[in-house]
């Protein structure tokens, strides 16, 4: 069993927690779930650098605890869009993965100068 963002800001919204304790309430309150600890450290570490989620991370390492503030609607329903799983009808949000033309053709007229740049190296 899969469990969603949702679920799990549910358990721990509000609570300063370490990632041992997240995954002990995870455990309890979802005993057939399927996450490992590094996944769940992974989604409490995306969740810190999204500008959608309010959180406060104390301590390093071992020592480290999050306490969850909120999260907007908005990330957890595309946080679990894009989090990759076996599921057959979950389809990627695959919009956030292309670059603007502008960008592109930016990333283009970049790799072109770099090729003339290393035609004009090799000359030397």
């Amino acid at each position: 069993m899969r469990i969603t963002s949702k679920q799990l800001a549910a358990l721990i919204q509000g609570k300063d927690l370490s990632p041992a304790e997240i995954y002990q309430l995870v455990d309890e309150a979802f005993p057939e779930n399927t996450l490992s600890r590094a996944t769940i450290l992974g989604r409490l570490y995306a969740m810190l650098r999204s500008p959608s989620v309010e959180m406060v991370k104390t301590g390093q390492g071992s020592k480290a605890r999050f306490l969850l503030i909120r999260a907007s609607e908005r990330f957890l329903a595309l946080s679990d869009i894009n989090t990759r799983s076996d599921d057959k009808e979950t389809k990627a949000d695959t919009t956030l993965w292309h670059f603007h033309p502008t960008e592109l053709r930016y990333c283009q007229l970049h790799k072109m100068f770099d090729r003339a740049l290393a035609g004009v190296r090799e000359r030397r």
